[in-house]
């Protein structure tokens, strides 16, 4: 029997919850999966699957073997890709997702240069401040500022940056500078999160949860309303680089600096990545790192 044709059959019983669903993604019928999946077990002298007329489990032995194909399949397919690289292009779609700011602000500016050097490749960019789940939509790089919420990813450093807290100063001279944490209280808040949660300020060396006016996932629009004197903002120095340098934001300091936040690309290969991915991370920790 063809080993490989089984375990790819396997894995995508797992993947789309079904035998039937597997034949459609594998353009097979359902009797012919049900064959492979007996003939696997029958090979390995294991059952892999407990079968009943609605649903599947997978045996302990199963899942000890699932593991070992998803690697087996990954390994060929990314070996297959590497080979066939060393003579062509790195082609296809890229998808690349990155919070909305920085993609616009820091990443933008390096993909002309990128796109020039390699012509077969199209790019799909999703600039986003929303909670991206690299692995269940198919994202090839994730842009991340600070910690990773997907532990199975693995990351490249390419750039750094520091939270703060700024203003506009007819902000500031209108309801006075914050000179502790305490009188944060008596300000508008303009906050960074998503349903119930806000992302905590880390002020004075302390992570504070500041009672809100106005809460967003997107920063850009946190920024744009504190150049409209609506209140204090807590973003990364990347968001507000030029406001602070034209003076239309002012720095509001109330104890040391917050800790520097590595700038990270995930994507979920384990090794040979794709050729792809591997110029694109390449570009941008030549031209951020």
């Amino acid at each position: 029997m063809d080993i490989l044709r089984a375990m790819r059959t396997f894995v995508a019983v797992d993947d789309e919850g079904g035998f039937a669903a597997a034949g459609r993604k594998l353009n097979l019928s359902k009797p012919v999966v049900s064959k492979q999946i007996l003939g696997l077990e029958e090979h390995l002298g294991s059952r892999l699957l407990n079968r009943t007329t609605r649903r599947h489990s997978l045996t302990e032995a199963g899942k000890i073997y699932l593991d070992h194909a998803r690697s087996v399949l990954e390994q060929v397919a990314t070996t297959e890709e590497r080979l066939s690289a060393q003579s062509s292009q790195p082609q296809g779609t890229l998808r690349v997702s990155a919070p909305v700011a920085y993609g616009r602000l820091a990443i933008a500016p390096l993909l002309p240069a990128f796109l020039e050097a390699h012509p077969a490749l199209r790019l799909d960019l999703d600039l986003t401040d929303r909670f991206v789940d690299v692995v269940e939509e198919g994202i090839d790089v994730a842009i991340r500022v600070g910690g990773s919420d997907q532990s199975n990813l693995i990351g490249r450093a390419i750039d750094r940056t520091c939270h703060g807290l700024f203003a506009s100063p007819s902000y500031l001279k209108r309801f006075g500078r914050p000179k502790s944490i305490r009188d944060l209280k008596d300000h508008c808040c303009l906050v960074f999160g998503q349903g119930e949660q806000v992302k905590a300020w880390e002020v004075a060396g302390k992570a504070v949860l500041p009672d809100w006016r106005v809460r967003s996932t997107n920063g850009d629009l946190l920024r744009q309303m504190a150049l409209q004197d609506a209140g204090l903002i807590f973003l990364p120095d990347f968001f507000v680089s030029d406001d602070e340098a034209a003076g239309d934001l002012v720095r509001v300091k109330l104890g040391p600096a917050p800790e520097i936040l590595t700038i990270r690309a995930l994507y979920p290969h384990r090794e040979f990545l794709p050729l792809k991915v591997r110029v694109f991370l390449d570009h941008l920790t030549e031209c951020l790192g």
